[in-house]
């Protein structure tokens, strides 16, 4: 099929009429091409790591929700919760006046 660029004269094929023109579009077809390619691979490869990310997190969530459910501190502010909350006072006051600039 001829490019819609050429000239035709008595149905033979003559050289194109936009060389540098067309030269170029094939160029830039090229590069888009293999961008395409590059961006593809790059966002598969993300969507893995991000699967991996976001399953190794439910898995952190889950140790430190079973090690905070069997916490000693977890059972003294449940049957405390008045001197927890007095204990957490107290120990911001005295963080606060320790770090206060003078």
């Amino acid at each position: 099929m001829p490019n819609k660029n050429t000239e035709k004269s008595n149905g033979a094929m003559k050289k194109p009429v936009h060389p540098v023109a067309d030269q170029f579009a094939d160029s830039l077809h090229s590069t888009v091409d293999s961008i395409h390619g590059t961006a593809a691979s790059t966002e598969e490869t993300l969507r893995a790591k991000s699967t991996q990310s976001s399953e190794a997190m439910k898995a952190q969530t889950r140790l430190l929700r079973s090690k905070w459910n069997q916490s000693p501190v977890k059972k003294y502010a449940h049957e405390n919760p008045v001197k927890t909350a007095g204990i957490a006072f107290t120990a911001g006051m005295l963080l606060t006046m320790f770090l206060r600039k003078k």
